[in-house]
């Protein structure tokens, strides 16, 4: 009857698959934003997918528009995850950056932001 008080839990496994896919692909990450005047397509592309594999961990409790940025050069390379000031989204981003902050030291931070 009062499913809708029910707090809705962060997947664990959801937040390690999506880091697990940008670990796999922050090179390609890298190429799109390096590449994007020769290839705009490719950074559309790119962004859709970062996109969809955010939605994965950001569906069960979240329905809004995604928010993210990234960018960067040489090895200084940045990943903004906004959460909105919604509870979900603060816990997910900041499970998200706990996870890739040591994964890829040196070369990416995450930082997740209102």
């Amino acid at each position: 009857m009062f499913d809708f008080l029910k707090k809705v839990r962060v997947d664990q496994e959801k937040v390690h698959e999506f880091c697990d896919w940008f670990v796999d692909n922050e090179e390609k990450i890298r190429r799109s934003i390096e590449c994007m005047r020769d290839d705009p397509n490719g950074l559309q592309s790119m962004l859709d997918e970062v996109e969809l594999q955010l939605a994965r961990v950001y569906r069960d409790g979240y329905r809004g528009k995604i928010e993210f940025e990234y960018g960067g050069k040489d090895e200084d390379w940045e990943l903004h995850l906004f959460h909105l000031n919604n509870k979900f989204l603060i816990r997910a981003t900041g499970l998200i950056a706990e996870e890739l902050n040591p994964r890829l030291a040196g070369r990416w931070v995450t930082r997740t932001e209102r």
